[in-house]
């Protein structure tokens, strides 16, 4: 048997909740920007100033946000729905934005721009935007523009921090992201930018509706430094500083990352096995794969990657394969691998700490899977087979 390539989910981005967000908060306010839309609901206030923001079109408020558990972002159709604030003008002679996104869709497949956040004005430009070729792109003039290029599989249903800055004084720009310096240049661009600020679609160029969800962000009249970017970003996390989480809230953050009403039932040779909350968790990721993998096989005639798996793959009928709801990327407790060759799949979730049950599924052609399961560690094809499993209501999986 050949063996399959695997693609690892390694953990990243370990949101906390209450204290992270109060941090974060903190952090953002104190380096004192010009307006700070936390985007928790579809109108509302700036966190700092008195100017205020709302949503236009299609525009919804939707749990969870960045920070987990009943935590909310605006949700942005792509189709015409954008935030609009009263913030206008105000930029001299250097700029930054940051905002925190997270794509439902590529723009490659959207075939639109989709636009992130500026002040749009033709022939002095303030636009941060993620392009049809997948690359973020931040225009401070009509002479072209500071570029990124994030690897296409992160960019959909993950959280992602995005900063750009610019001083027209040294004409130095610079990207930012996930709170690392990603490019930089002396490209320059015009000062005195006096457009109303805009989220989610330009108020000039039209037609670059952002797909997904989009909340805190803020705007700089300075350029802030990489420093604070980071510690910005630190904060957002729980990478750093108080935030940072104890081993004992593992459990309970990660069913607050990936909020559900399942009913899991799993029984082996000698009845029913009881699962902790971080164990439902991985088998409800590791099912959900299991469900997109067979839609994989019936409509594709084939096994989907990694990328597919998390964003949907085209079919011939103009329709989607199901993808994940959530990011396993994030969970705390377990790292996921999946395997995928011609029609054949398989999928590990294994436990990061002792105590945590691994689960291993996988099949090598149509009409079903195997799934097994190891009560103590990491599971392989020779360890003990459930005699059923069933998944009802909340599943991981999304149409």
């Amino acid at each position: 048997m050949r063996k399959l390539p695997l693609l690892l989910l390694g953990a990243v981005l370990p949101v906390s909740l209450v204290a992270a967000e109060a941090d974060f908060v903190a952090a953002v306010a104190a380096s004192k920007p010009l307006a700070f839309y936390r985007l928790t609901a579809v109108s509302g206030n700036s966190e700092v100033g008195s100017t205020t923001y709302q949503g236009r079109g299609g525009v919804a408020a939707a749990a969870p946000g960045l920070f987990g558990g009943n935590s909310r972002a605006v949700k942005l159709n792509g189709r015409d729905a954008y935030v609009v604030s009263t913030q206008s003008g105000g930029i001299a002679g250097a700029v930054s934005i940051m905002a925190w996104v997270n794509l439902d869709s590529l723009p490659s497949d959207a075939r639109h721009i989709f636009y992130v956040a500026g002040e749009s004005q033709s022939g002095n430009d303030l636009d941060m935007q993620v392009e049809t070729d997948n690359i973020l792109r931040f225009f401070t003039s009509s002479n072209g523009s500071i570029n990124y290029t994030p690897t296409a599989a992160d960019l959909v249903h993950r959280w992602h921090m995005i900063v750009a800055t610019l001083d027209t004084r040294t004409q130095a720009r610079a990207l930012y992201w996930d709170g690392k310096p990603a490019a930089r240049d002396n490209g320059g661009g015009k000062p005195n930018k006096t457009s109303v600020f805009s989220i989610g679609e330009s108020t000039v160029f039209r037609g670059r509706y952002l797909n997904g969800s989009v909340e805190e962000v803020a705007l700089w009249n300075r350029a802030i430094s990489a420093t604070e970017v980071a510690a910005i970003y630190a904060a957002a996390t729980g990478s750093g500083g108080s935030a940072a989480p104890s081993a004992g809230t593992a459990g309970s953050q990660g069913s607050a990352l990936f909020p559900n009403t399942a009913k899991v039932q799993l029984e082996g040779a000698n009845g029913p096995i009881p699962l902790k909350p971080e164990e439902k968790i991985a088998f409800l990721f590791a099912s959900a794969v299991q469900g997109i993998e067979s839609d994989c096989q019936f409509q594709l005639k084939r096994t989907c990657n990694m990328a597919e798996v998390l964003g949907g793959a085209a079919a011939a009928n103009g329709q989607k394969t199901g993808h994940l709801k959530y990011d396993p990327r994030t969970d705390p407790n377990y790292t996921y691998t999946v395997g995928a060759l011609d029609m054949a799949w398989d999928v590990h979730a294994t436990p990061k700490k002792p105590g945590l049950m691994g689960f291993y599924i996988w099949s090598r052609g149509l009409g079903g899977a195997t799934i097994v399961y190891n009560p103590s560690g990491a599971a392989s094809a020779i360890d003990r087979q459930f005699n059923s499993t069933s998944v009802e209501g909340d599943s991981f999986q999304a149409q």
